[in-house]
């Protein structure tokens, strides 16, 4: 399934179990030294590993990849290896309507050419995050993280390119307050990033001039506040850990797959929804 839903049992279903085998068993994550597994084999593990409702967490954690690979459908582009479908059965769930959530479905009837499904794919990313809002745990706090770095990106950048940032956001909700906040300061000289993220805004203005050095320095903030995030989870085997953890093995996985052109490219999608 491209999608997934059930995620209220699957929460709830995962509060009592602990992974404390399964998580030691992993390898260390650093930007220093190749991984010792693929992303296949983590998928594997964890699918002999994991309860089957935890599982389904696993795969929701992969909807933004989902999401980017119906995008390289379109594009006639290769696919993430790291979502849950190949290309071909990608391609038969955009025609059939099979698993996919109720904002696509909407979004294919409302948009029938590819040319335009192209056009309007950031608003499928506003209804993704707007989705993960009913989510709890690390997930919740995961997808509200990736959420904000991405509008503040797309401010500092617009700032710096001097765009349109009323044009860039012009799918998110205007009384949203981050959204807001952007908004309010769009004809302001300089932008001033809320206090919480200071350090990403000095992040980007000492690598802004070079992308490949952005891409790392981006991998790297994100992975410490992937790390910041499971150490608010009381319990360091849990499925939030578990979670956790593959969100920095695929932050890892991109560095080592990385190359100048496509660290181009990353920065430019994180911030920009185009």
């Amino acid at each position: 399934m491209l999608f997934t839903s059930g995620v209220t049992f699957g929460i709830l279903y995962s509060m009592y179990r602990s992974y404390y085998f399964a998580l030691l068993s992993l390898p260390q994550l650093s930007f220093k030294e190749p991984l010792e597994i693929t992303f296949q084999d983590l998928r594997d593990l964890l699918l002999l590993n994991l309860a089957p409702a935890d599982f389904v967490q696993f795969t929701i954690l992969l909807q933004w990849i989902n999401l980017y690979n119906v995008r390289a459908v379109w594009l006639g582009q290769p696919l993430d290896d790291r979502g849950t479908m190949t290309s071909k059965e990608v391609e038969e769930a955009l025609l059939v309507r099979d698993g996919l959530p109720s904002y696509l479905i909407d979004y294919l009837d409302r948009y029938e050419t590819v040319s335009q499904r192209l056009s309007y794919f950031p608003s499928l990313l506003v209804s993704l995050f707007q989705k993960a809002t009913l989510l709890h745990g690390f997930l919740r706090a995961y997808y509200h993280f990736e959420r904000d770095l991405q509008l503040l990106l797309t401010a500092l950048r617009a700032k710096k390119t001097k765009r349109d940032i009323v044009y860039e956001l012009q799918f998110e909700d205007p009384t949203d307050s981050l959204v807001a906040q952007i908004l309010a300061q769009k004809d302001a000289p300089e932008f001033v990033v809320p206090f919480e993220y200071e350090d990403l805004k000095i992040l980007f203005v000492e690598n802004n001039s070079d992308p490949e050095k952005l891409h790392r320095a981006l991998l790297e903030y994100r992975f410490r506040k992937i790390e910041e995030m499971e150490e608010a989870f009381t319990d360091p085997f849990s499925l939030d850990a578990v979670l956790g953890y593959v969100a920095r093995f695929i932050l890892v996985d991109d560095w080592f797959k990385n190359d100048p052109e496509k660290g181009h490219l990353v920065v430019e999608a994180m911030s920009q929804y185009e």
